[in-house]
């Protein structure tokens, strides 16, 4: 409807001799004000040297020749703006539209389109930690989003399974061998060893010369596979961190297409390295480095003195393997805006050497998660990780459950759906690269702005629906209102919302959306009764089983899952 709206408005401007059209076409703030309002007026009138309000009475009568049935009327307010006011034929139709199609709003426009999506991107040896976690909401989604809009996605995972981090690692665990978990201990044990061994390692890095050289050779040695003693200690932990990692993915409801990993690139990006040095890079003081500041950025590592390649070079060859593997169109790559500037290097690095591959890559950044008590450890006395927090808030959304009549077997699926709900909400619900303030207690609320509140719309939906089902009553499009409810005045935006989100690669404006809609349903809910004898009733229930439709569409645009029961 708003682009019928936008050539509506063209056609007119045209018919009045104006042909460069720009405006906006947006929601008022206010339905009083109509369902959509154009500021197109005051844009022309000092083209035209008239006053705004005169103008959009002129532009008034060429836009009327022409409604058609879906618009009832067009009004002037304010010092010119254009309110346009749909009508009941519309928001019929859409109902209609709405019951017949399961992924109303679903989109074309990346239709034929190939598209790769990294994001998460762990590093084997290392915890899970919460930069993981926003990286994974927001690269989820947004692939989903791309989805939703005909884009076949494939979703790439790029892990650090070599490096300083992880000979570090193997260091600590050496020096603790004797206290290294057997195969038949627990999975907990083995991640708990290898965390307290990285910390450790770290450490001992740090305040020790000595160590650092030892730490600096098990590194060289784990690049070239020549010590097969450190292979062993390796290949243990390489294994147990990767299947920690898939215990988390379930959890957030994220499945990777293909996994890619620094140590299957490491060697090819030396190779990249050498053979465009001295073309795009060049040697300094024993290093290898790019030159960023002739193109107004700055100067980085690519190969160090001992001549392993750094992250960047590494990131090089994963984008000439990605596109080896996936002949893809376009690329998005979601991690902390901390490495915003880091990645515009390698970016022009990467454009330099491969134009195309450089061109159809881009960067999307999130924000840092920060506690509204300001405490950075979880109830155990630990830092917290990605996974702590998920388990913190699974344990108080299980409080919260006390005394609900739900069995048992369901009270640990809902928990974790409705803790992931929370706090995927909490990171999607800002604009993209925005700092998040983590508040549990408002995160895990019933009354707005959180997960649990759109998930509990969907079960009061969901509700009334079996309701009906049981004392007999179907959805209708017959008796509607005479004058369309407020709810109808929302549902129809969703196929804008999801486009609007895919534009701004944020998912920000759908959590916006579902948080409005929810509120329309809610309002309608407390109205009066729905499940009834009454004429209405069919209607109504027409009404709820179009919001369930769009709620669940919208919540798995946002990677948040549906609950039957909370």
């Amino acid at each position: 409807m708003k682009d019928k709206i936008e050539q509506l408005i063209k056609k007119a401007l045209a018919t009045l001799g104006i042909e460069e059209c720009s405006f906006a076409v947006e929601h008022p703030g206010e339905s009083i004000n109509g369902d959509y309002s154009s500021n197109v007026a005051m844009v022309y009138a000092k083209r035209v040297a008239k006053n705004p309000r005169v103008f959009a009475e002129e532009l008034l009568l060429e836009i009327q020749k022409d409604l058609g049935e879906e618009i009832e009327k067009v009004e002037i307010a304010g010092p010119g703006f254009l309110n346009f006011y749909l009508s009941k034929t519309f928001f019929q139709k859409t109902l209609q539209s709405i019951l017949k199609d399961e992924q109303f709003g679903k989109g074309d426009v990346l239709k034929g389109k190939k598209a790769v999506f990294e994001y998460t991107d762990p590093n084997p040896f290392k915890a899970f930690h919460i930069g993981h976690l926003m990286a994974n909401a927001v690269g989820e989604s947004l692939s989903r989003v791309a989805e939703f809009q005909g884009a076949e996605v494939k979703r790439i995972c790029y892990q650090g399974d070599i490096g300083l981090h992880v000979a570090k690692t193997i260091w600590a665990m050496k020096k603790a061998r004797l206290a290294f978990p057997e195969d038949a201990d627990s999975f907990d044990d083995k991640i708990k060893f290898m965390g307290d061994a990285y910390v450790s390692g770290v450490n001992a890095y740090e305040d020790d010369s000595v160590v650092q050289a030892e730490i600096r050779e098990i590194n060289k040695k784990l690049f070239e596979k020549s010590d097969t003693d450190l292979q062993v200690y390796y290949d243990k932990g390489r294994k147990w961190s990767l299947d920690y990692f898939e215990t988390i993915y379930k959890k957030l409801g994220t499945h990777f297409d293909d996994y890619i990993f620094e140590s299957e690139v490491a060697t090819r990006a030396v190779e990249i390295v050498k053979k465009y040095t001295p073309k795009v890079f060049e040697e300094s003081e024993g290093a290898i480095v790019f030159k960023g500041e002739k193109y107004g950025l700055h100067t980085r590592v690519f190969l160090n003195k001992e001549g392993l390649p750094t992250y960047e070079a590494k990131e090089l060859a994963n984008a000439i393997e990605k596109a080896k593997r996936h002949q893809f169109d376009f690329c998005i790559i979601t991690s902390a805006n901390e490495i915003k500037e880091y990645f515009k290097v390698v970016l022009k690095a990467m454009s330099l050497i491969d134009q195309k591959n450089g061109e159809r890559t881009s960067f999307v950044g999130h924000g840092m998660l920060r506690f509204a008590d300001g405490k950075m450890s979880s109830r155990k006395g630990n830092v917290v990780t990605g996974e702590s927090l998920i388990e913190d808030t699974e344990a108080d959304v299980l409080i919260k459950m006390e005394g609900r009549e739900i069995e048992d077997s369901l009270k640990k699926d809902i928990a974790t759906k409705v803790a992931i709900g929370a706090i995927k909400y909490s990171i999607l619900h800002q604009s993209i690269g925005r700092d998040i303030i983590f508040d549990k207690e408002k995160i895990l609320s019933f009354e707005g702005d959180s997960g649990p509140y759109l998930q509990y719309a969907f079960v009061r939906a969901s509700a009334l629906l079996a309701k009906a089902e049981k004392d007999g009553i179907s959805v209708s499009l017959d008796n509607p209102p005479s004058i369309p409810y407020n709810i109808e005045k929302v549902l129809y935006m969703f196929p804008e919302v999801v486009l609007r989100s895919w534009d701004e690669k944020s998912s920000h404006g759908i959590v916006e959306y579902l948080v409005r809609l929810s509120g329309a349903f809610n309002s309608f809910y407390a109205e009066g009764l729905i499940v009834s004898k009454e004429p209405d009733a069919p209607y109504k229930l027409a009404l709820v089983t179009a919001f369930r439709n769009i709620l669940k569409n919208g919540l798995w645009l946002l990677g948040i899952g549906a609950v039957s029961k909370m």
